[in-house]
């Protein structure tokens, strides 16, 4: 898992969910990523990375 705790806790704090949290620090940890490269830094299905990438740019991250 990318990040550390408190991270994660003040990503929370400005609503982000779990799968959010841990695609948004993979993010800033590698920069420009496939997908699939965010997913695995992030320990998330892939599945799921594309869902929660595009959440991630509605709410203007």
């Amino acid at each position: 898992m990318v990040g550390t705790t408190e991270s994660l806790d003040a990503l929370k704090s400005i609503g982000l969910n779990l799968y959010e949290r841990k695609i948004f620090v993979a993010l800033l940890a590698k920069g420009v990523a496939t997908a699939a490269e965010v997913s695995e830094i992030a320990s998330v299905p892939r599945s799921r990375s594309y869902d929660v990438l595009e959440s991630l740019a509605d709410k203007g991250f």
